[in-house]
Protein backbone atom coordinates (compact mmCIF):
# COMPACT_ATOMS: atom_id res chain seq x y z
CA UNK A 1 0.00 0.00 0.00
CA UNK A 2 1.33 3.56 -0.50
CA UNK A 3 0.58 6.97 0.38
CA UNK A 4 -1.40 7.58 -2.69
CA UNK A 5 -3.70 4.77 -1.98
CA UNK A 6 -4.60 6.16 1.52
CA UNK A 7 -6.29 9.23 2.11
CA UNK A 8 -5.88 9.93 5.55
CA UNK A 9 -4.64 8.43 8.56
CA UNK A 10 -5.45 8.91 12.14
CA UNK A 11 -4.50 7.67 15.87
CA UNK A 12 -2.62 4.89 13.33
CA UNK A 13 -5.36 4.08 10.87
CA UNK A 14 -5.41 4.02 7.14
CA UNK A 15 -8.61 5.46 6.16
CA UNK A 16 -9.46 4.45 2.08
CA UNK A 17 -12.36 6.63 0.61
CA UNK A 18 -14.36 5.19 -2.26
CA UNK A 19 -17.74 6.46 -4.41
CA UNK A 20 -20.28 4.92 -1.93
CA UNK A 21 -18.25 4.03 1.12
CA UNK A 22 -15.04 4.78 3.31
CA UNK A 23 -13.10 2.01 4.85
CA UNK A 24 -11.18 2.40 8.30
CA UNK A 25 -8.08 -0.48 8.57
CA UNK A 26 -9.03 -2.13 11.21
CA UNK A 27 -11.35 -4.89 12.54
CA UNK A 28 -11.34 -2.39 16.25
CA UNK A 29 -14.50 -0.80 15.60
CA UNK A 30 -13.74 2.38 18.71
CA UNK A 31 -10.26 2.59 16.43
CA UNK A 32 -12.33 2.45 13.45
CA UNK A 33 -15.28 5.45 14.82
CA UNK A 34 -12.52 7.04 15.93
CA UNK A 35 -10.45 7.61 12.44
CA UNK A 36 -13.25 8.05 10.72
CA UNK A 37 -14.76 10.24 13.43
CA UNK A 38 -11.26 12.15 12.99
CA UNK A 39 -11.49 12.22 8.80
CA UNK A 40 -14.82 13.36 8.48
CA UNK A 41 -14.26 16.19 11.25
CA UNK A 42 -11.22 17.23 9.70
CA UNK A 43 -11.39 16.47 6.03
CA UNK A 44 -15.45 17.06 5.44
CA UNK A 45 -16.51 19.58 8.24
CA UNK A 46 -18.83 17.22 9.35
CA UNK A 47 -19.88 14.89 12.61
CA UNK A 48 -20.38 11.49 12.71
CA UNK A 49 -22.79 11.70 15.69
CA UNK A 50 -25.20 9.00 14.14
CA UNK A 51 -22.64 6.62 14.33
CA UNK A 52 -20.97 6.98 17.22
CA UNK A 53 -24.66 6.65 18.89
CA UNK A 54 -25.90 3.32 16.20
CA UNK A 55 -22.24 2.01 15.18
CA UNK A 56 -24.22 -1.27 13.99
CA UNK A 57 -26.19 0.70 11.60
CA UNK A 58 -23.55 1.75 9.33
CA UNK A 59 -20.77 -0.61 9.87
CA UNK A 60 -19.63 -3.83 9.33
CA UNK A 61 -16.30 -5.54 9.18
CA UNK A 62 -14.31 -8.05 6.43
CA UNK A 63 -11.21 -8.37 4.94
CA UNK A 64 -9.63 -7.40 1.25
CA UNK A 65 -6.15 -7.27 -0.35
CA UNK A 66 -4.45 -5.05 -2.75
CA UNK A 67 -4.71 -5.85 -6.08
CA UNK A 68 -3.54 -3.88 -8.98
CA UNK A 69 -5.94 -4.53 -11.81
CA UNK A 70 -6.87 -3.25 -15.43
CA UNK A 71 -9.99 -1.60 -13.99
CA UNK A 72 -8.35 0.19 -11.29
CA UNK A 73 -9.95 -1.14 -8.93
CA UNK A 74 -7.29 -2.34 -6.26
CA UNK A 75 -9.25 -3.33 -2.95
CA UNK A 76 -10.85 -6.68 -3.50
CA UNK A 77 -12.45 -8.60 -0.75
CA UNK A 78 -11.05 -11.83 0.73
CA UNK A 79 -11.25 -14.27 3.07
CA UNK A 80 -9.15 -14.26 6.57
CA UNK A 81 -6.87 -17.32 5.50
CA UNK A 82 -5.98 -15.28 2.50
CA UNK A 83 -1.99 -14.33 2.45
CA UNK A 84 -2.15 -10.77 2.20
CA UNK A 85 -5.58 -9.95 3.92
CA UNK A 86 -6.19 -7.04 5.82
CA UNK A 87 -9.02 -6.25 7.96
CA UNK A 88 -11.43 -3.73 7.52
CA UNK A 89 -14.30 -1.62 8.91
CA UNK A 90 -16.66 -0.17 6.08
CA UNK A 91 -18.44 2.61 7.17
CA UNK A 92 -21.33 3.45 4.56
CA UNK A 93 -23.10 6.93 5.38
Amino acid sequence: MTDEEVTATFYGVHILTFEDSDAALTHDRRRAIAALSAFYRTECGERLTNVTRHPDLNLSTGWVQYDARDDDIWVVPTTADHPSARPVTWFSP
